[in-house]
């Protein structure tokens, strides 16, 4: 089975599943490839949808540790 076979349907997979495919692509050095463009997307996009919210309650703490 190849490397391309393993990869995950990132839209049920789990996190662990996506971060692990991102790593493999990662030391194998295919990170110019569609497949790494893939992950890395959905891995981005969940990271932001996960502290998207909680970035503006940082930068109030932010600014009022700064005053």
């Amino acid at each position: 089975m190849s490397l391309i076979d393993q990869l995950p349907d990132v839209s049920n997979a789990s996190d662990f599943t996506l971060l692990e495919g991102l790593y493999q692509l990662t030391v194998t050095g295919h990170t110019q490839d569609w497949e790494f463009e893939r992950l890395n997307n959905a891995v981005y996009e969940r990271l932001m949808s996960t502290y998207s919210s909680n970035e503006s309650n940082g930068v109030h703490a932010v600014h009022s540790l700064m005053d």
